[in-house]
């Protein structure tokens, strides 16, 4: 279905059109009459199918009558992600703020602003203190929903959206989740319609690594260099038919160590791009306010085609990694599960090496099925 068949305020079909954004995936497709009639919505499709441009259109055609919107999301780095995505329909004169932290300068003039993106907790906090502009919200987007289930973000994320739909009623609730099985009970307990869906625009293929071979879901297997570690051997495999990877650790020091062992094989991969890393890197370290020990290994790590990324880098650093990876530079980043939690980028192949990790309360256990599938 094309954007401008849809029912959408002109001159977001145009911001869209600029954007390379000419038709809907059918998720898409089918969310879009409900959200943009003003209806209570939950859309539960896979990773990369198009959930955030749902919430998009919906909260620009409610701002370009006159609303305003709530846009709440599980982590600070994906706040900075929405936030720029949306920034980009300033020309139509639509305000946008992110609020993140425990006090923010820009709190006091968050009603002048036509949308609000922020954590959970922020909007919990928002909430507690009874800020008056809280009741001009046309639309709330609680994004990554499914996380409700994560013993840490999930009681904050649904007190949070009880006390909205008390304090504001009138509001329209959109939210985004990844495919669960319990989807039509999230939105009975919401109060809204459920749109679902297993359609992917790139199809998944999904295996377990073994003894130099990818033995995959659908009975198929691949042999790969069995001299080499298994990360090494995947990620050698796709680098050499041009594909990309995210490796997914337990630790931000895992993340590190993983990325230092995997550049040594990936810079002989792509000598081709090894100048423009190492002018990224140069960049990096530059626009430094001062010089720092994680910097420097960052950029160690980019000048060999492999970087990491966890919660401990700042935001300049996150943004200029995972716009590095974007544009095709860097060949392999590798993370911690902070990465997964809604933040897309144009991986061939993800490994996910580590599948227990440590929790202060249990020790170590394993991951959620439904945290990996997100990776």
């Amino acid at each position: 279905m094309r954007v401008e068949d849809i029912g959408l305020d002109p001159r977001i079909v145009r911001k869209l059109k600029e954007d390379g954004i000419e038709k809907l995936y059918p998720p898409q497709a089918q969310a879009a009459a409900s959200v943009l009639a003003g209806k209570n919505v939950v859309v539960a499709i896979p990773t990369a199918s198009g959930k955030s441009l749902v919430a998009y259109m919906a909260i620009l055609q409610a701002v370009l009558r006159g609303g305003k919107a709530l846009y709440i999301v599980p982590l600070k780095a994906l706040a900075s992600e929405k936030y720029e995505d949306l920034a980009k329909f300033s020309d139509l004169g639509i305000k946008v703020a992110e609020s993140t932290g425990d006090y923010d300068e820009v709190d006091a003039k968050l009603h002048k602003y036509d949308i609000v993106i922020s954590t959970s907790e922020k909007a919990d906090s928002l909430l507690r203190h009874r800020t008056k502009w809280l009741d001009q919200i046309s639309v709330v987007v609680a994004d990554e929903v499914h996380l409700m289930n994560d013993p840490g973000r999930g009681p904050t994320l649904e007190v949070t959206l009880v006390k909205f739909r008390t304090f504001n009623p009138g509001a329209q609730l959109i939210a985004l989740s990844a495919t669960i099985k319990n989807a039509s009970e999230l939105a009975e307990w919401l109060g809204a319609e459920l749109v679902t869906s297993d359609w992917r625009p790139v199809p998944l293929r999904e295996g377990v690594y073994s003894d130099g071979e990818i033995f995959f879901t659908d009975n198929s297997k691949k042999e790969l260099d069995a001299d080499e570690t298994p990360v090494n051997a995947i990620v050698k495999d796709t680098l050499a038919s041009g594909g990309q990877c995210l490796v997914f650790v337990n630790s931000r020091k895992s993340s590190e160590s993983q990325a230092k062992d995997l550049g040594k094989l990936v810079k002989k991969m792509i000598p081709e791009k090894l100048e423009s890393l190492s002018r990224t890197a140069d960049r990096l370290v530059g626009e430094q306010d001062e010089p720092t020990t994680m910097g420097e290994r960052l950029g160690k790590c980019i000048r060999s085609g492999c970087a990491f990324h966890h919660a401990g880098l700042t935001s300049a650093q996150r943004k200029m990694v995972e716009g590095s990876f974007r544009s095709g530079q860097l060949a392999c980043i590798v993370a911690t599960p902070t990465l997964a939690a809604g933040i897309n980028l144009p991986a061939r192949t993800v490994i996910v090496r580590d599948i227990r990790r440590y929790d202060s309360g249990a020790g170590y256990v394993s991951i959620p099925v439904l945290e990996v599938k997100q990776m």
